[in-house]
C-alpha cells in the first residue's frame, strides 16, 4: 500500500557554477501541487509498477521538465511504501527559437518571448512569431493544462499575418490576413481515464503560397489552354506564381470513451464543419481564360463539409524508456506492440454539406523491441473519399523506422517511406528536397503524385561539455518524386553534421549539417543547413 506521495523539484541549474546557478532566481519552479495533479498514483492505493511508469511518462513533457524520476522510498507507516517524484524544470522565462537555414536563406523560423511555467502551474503565456518563406504570423499564445485541477486543457492562439517580402525587403507592414485556434478539452489524460471530450475552432484568412527552391512555384497557363508545369523557355506572359487567397474555418466537437487493460481501446464520436474558399488575388495578371485555367489547376476544392464521424483505436499499452534518439541524454518513451486506427465519416447536405459523401481511413503499425533500447517500426495507412459513385482524394503510405541498440560509440537510425495519391481533386502533390529529406538538393526540387524517401544516420553518443551535450552524425539519403513510380529518378546525397543540446533550456537539438549531392548539376557541391531539431 502506498502511504504518501512526496515531490522534490530540483533547481534548473544544479551545476555549471555560480553564474548559472544565479539564474535560478529568475525561474519559478513548478509547484508541488501541479506535479501531484499529473501523477496517476495517490496515497492509499496499491503499488503498481505500470502506473508508476505512467506517472513518469506524463511528467516527462519536454516543455516543462528535463529530468523525471519516480521511485519507492521507505514510509514512516509500517507496512506501507511512499512514492518520491523528483523533477528538474526546463528554464521557462526565455526567448524560444526554432529555425531552418538552408540554400542561403532562413526558410522557417519560430520564436517567442514566453513564460513557459506561469506561476509554477505548467501554463504558457507567449508572444509568438512564425515565419515561412512567404509570410510572418505574430500574436499571443496561451496554453493551460489541468485547469481547475480537473485535467481540462485550454489552448488559445491568435495571429496577425504579414507579408514577409514587404517587411524584410521594404521595411513595411503589409497585412495579409489573420488566423486563430481555440480549443477546450478534457483529454484521455491517463490509461485509466474512461471519458474524454472537447471542442475547437480554427480559422485562416490569408494567402497560400507554394515554393520550389527559394522561389514561388511557377505554373504555365497558355492562353486558351490547360495549365501545366513550366517548360524551359516558356513565355513570361504564360507563367504565374503559385499564390492565391484562402478563407478557411472549421469547428470540431467530440466525445471519447476508453476501456481495456491489456488491449487499450478508444472510441471517438464527433462532428466537424469545415469551409474552404480559395480565390484569385486582385493583382492576377492573366486573361479571364487563364484565370479560370489557373484556378482549376491550383485551387483546392471550394466547399463546405459537415461530417459526422467515428474513429476506433486499439493498441497495447507497453512502453520502453530510452535515450539518444530524438535528443541527447534526456529520457524518451516509445510505445511497443501493435496499433490500429480506423475512421469513418459521413458528409450530409441535410447538415450543411455542399455534397453527400463518405470518407474513411485505416492505419496500422507494429513496433518491435530490439535488444535493450532499439526498435523496429513498420506502419502503413490508406485514406479516401467516396462521392458521386467515385473514389477521390485517395492516399496510401508505407514506412519503416529502425533504431539500432546503443553501442559504445553510438547508434544507427534509418527511416524509409513510400507514398502515393490518386484521383486527386485538391491539386495536391508530394514534394521532396531540402530539409527534411534529400538535404543536398533544393527545397521541394522534385514533385509528383508518388514519392519515396530513405534516410540513414550514424549518430554518435552525446559527450558532456560544461552544461552542453555534443555529438556528430554521418548520413546518407535517397529519394525522388514523380507522377508515376516508373518515372521517379532516384537522387542521392551524403553528409556530416554536428549536434548540441542544452538540456536545462530545451530538449531540441542545435543541428548543423553539410550535405553533398551525388548527382545532378550541383553534384559534389556542399550545402549548409542549420536547424533546431533532429533531421528525422
Amino acid at each position: 500500500m502506498i502511504g504518501k506521495v512526496h515531490v522534490y523539484n530540483e533547481e534548473v541549474f544544479a551545476e555549471g557554477g555560480r553564474l548559472l546557478q544565479f539564474l535560478n532566481n529568475f525561474h519559478v519552479t513548478t509547484k508541488e501541487s501541479a506535479v501531484r495533479n499529473e501523477a496517476v498514483v495517490q496515497g492509499g492505493e496499491l503499488w503498481d509498477d505500470e502506473r508508476i511508469a505512467e506517472t513518469a511518462r506524463r511528467l516527462r513533457d519536454p516543455l516543462w521538465s528535463s529530468v523525471i524520476a519516480v521511485v519507492p522510498v521507505k514510509s514512516t507507516e509500517p507496512g506501507k511504501v511512499d512514492v518520491l517524484i523528483v523533477t528538474r524544470d526546463v528554464w521557462s522565462l526565455r526567448f524560444n527559437t526554432k529555425y531552418t537555414f538552408q540554400a542561403g536563406k532562413l526558410t522557417n523560423l519560430q520564436m517567442s518571448l514566453s513564460e513557459n511555467n506561469f506561476l509554477g502551474r505548467r501554463n504558457v503565456f507567449a508572444a509568438a512569431v512564425t515565419m515561412d518563406q512567404g509570410a510572418i504570423a505574430a500574436g499571443p499564445l496561451f496554453l493551460a493544462s489541468n485547469v481547475l485541477d480537473r485535467h481540462y486543457d485550454v489552448s488559445i492562439n491568435v495571429r496577425d499575418i504579414l507579408s514577409r517580402d514587404a517587411l524584410l525587403n521594404d521595411s513595411t507592414f503589409h497585412h495579409e490576413g489573420s488566423s486563430s485556434s481555440i480549443a477546450i478539452s478534457r483529454p484521455l489524460w491517463s490509461l485509466a481515464t474512461k471519458w474524454g471530450y472537447g471542442a475547437s475552432f480554427q480559422h485562416r484568412f490569408a494567402i497560400n503560397r507554394e515554393f520550389t527552391l527559394t522561389h514561388l512555384r511557377q505554373v504555365q497557363c497558355p492562353a486558351g489552354g490547360d495549365c501545366r508545369n513550366p517548360e524551359d523557355g516558356a513565355p513570361a506572359d504564360e507563367l504565374f506564381p503559385w499564390i492565391y487567397g484562402m478563407r478557411s474555418w472549421g469547428v470540431r466537437e467530440y466525445v471519447a470513451r476508453q476501456w481495456g487493460s491489456r488491449w487499450k481501446q478508444n472510441l471517438t464520436l464527433g462532428h466537424t464543419v469545415d469551409s474552404v474558399r480559395p480565390r484569385l488575388l486582385d493583382d492576377f495578371a492573366g486573361t479571364p481564360e487563364q484565370a479560370a485555367a489557373f484556378a482549376d489547376a491550383v485551387f483546392p476544392r471550394s466547399e463546405v463539409t459537415s461530417v459526422l464521424f467515428a474513429s476506433y483505436n486499439v493498441f497495447t499499452p507497453t512502453y520502453r524508456t530510452r535515450r539518444n534518439v530524438q535528443t541527447y541524454d534526456l529520457a524518451e518513451d516509445v510505445r511497443l506492440g501493435p496499433s490500429v486506427e480506423a475512421s469513418f465519416g459521413v458528409g450530409l447536405k441535410v447538415l450543411g454539406s455542399d455534397a453527400n459523401f463518405q470518407r474513411g481511413g485505416l492505419t496500422g503499425g507494429w513496433t518491435f523491441p530490439w535488444c535493450r533500447d532499439g526498435s523496429v517500426t513498420l506502419s502503413s495507412g490508406v485514406n479516401g473519399r467516396y462521392q458521386a459513385k467515385e473514389f477521390i482524394d485517395n492516399t496510401a503510405q508505407v514506412s519503416t523506422r529502425i533504431v539500432t541498440p546503443l553501442w559504445p560509440q553510438g547508434r544507427f537510425v534509418i527511416e524509409g517511406t513510400l507514398a502515393t495519391r490518386w484521383n486527386d481533386t485538391q491539386n495536391a502533390s508530394y514534394g521532396i528536397g531540402g530539409d527534411p529529406g534529400l538535404r543536398g538538393f533544393g527545397i521541394n526540387q522534385f514533385r509528383g503524385q508518388r514519392v519515396f524517401s530513405t534516410q540513414a544516420e550514424a549518430r554518435s553518443r552525446s559527450y558532456p561539455f560544461w552544461v552542453l551535450r555534443v555529438g556528430g552524425v554521418l548520413f546518407y539519403e535517397a529519394g525522388g518524386a514523380a507522377d508515376t513510380l516508373r518515372a521517379i529518378t532516384p537522387h542521392h546525397d551524403v553528409g556530416l553534421g554536428f549536434r548540441m543540446l542544452i538540456p536545462q533550456t530545451s530538449r531540441e537539438l542545435f543541428r548543423f549539417d553539410i550535405p553533398f549531392p551525388l548527382d545532378g548539376a550541383n553534384a559534389g557541391r556542399p550545402r549548409f543547413i542549420a536547424s533546431f531539431d533532429q533531421a528525422f
